[in-house]
């Protein structure tokens, strides 16, 4: 404090309170945090695609983890349509899950950006697979597959 009772800033704190003023208070990964819908990457366990959300299996995965783990948390992007957004919040009361939808006008939505997170609220899980595809690898085969897999034969060129 000066003799008049104010507070004495230097240069630099001078500028810190500035840009804060300006831009805001600074935010720790920014780009992490949007694309996980609000949250870090070391605190997620599962997460689902907009284009996932439409595969019962995946769903069934999500139902799963959350009644497996009911201390974590999700958050559905604000972006999800009524008719799964009613099925995921019914997951969530159904495993006694906390949930919040992020509104976030910047929140992408195509096919491959997140439509739900599955997260702890303050704790770090280091979980390598998030991806409920990883997690819950479907097995399909189609007709293409099955032709490439048949045995090559010389019969085949003279036929």
């Amino acid at each position: 404090m000066d003799e008049k009772g104010g507070y004495k800033m230097s240069g630099d704190e001078l500028q810190d309170h500035m840009n804060k003023g300006m831009y805001g208070t600074p935010q720790l990964k920014p780009d992490e945090k949007r694309k996980y819908l609000g949250t870090f990457r070391e605190r997620v366990a599962l997460t689902l695609t907009f284009a996932q959300l439409k595969n019962s299996a995946y769903l069934a995965e999500l139902a799963k983890e959350l009644k497996e783990q009911p201390e974590l948390h999700m958050i559905i992007n604000g972006k999800v349509q009524n008719p799964e957004l009613s099925e995921l919040m019914k997951f969530a009361q159904d495993a006694n899950v906390s949930f919040t939808c992020n509104t976030d006008s910047t929140l992408k939505h195509g096919p491959d950006d997140l439509a739900v997170v599955v997260c702890s609220k303050d704790t770090a899980l280091h979980i390598n697979d998030v991806d409920v595809a990883q997690k819950c690898p479907l097995t399909q085969t189609t007709d293409t597959d099955k032709e490439t897999k048949k045995h090559f034969s010389l019969r085949d060129l003279f036929k």
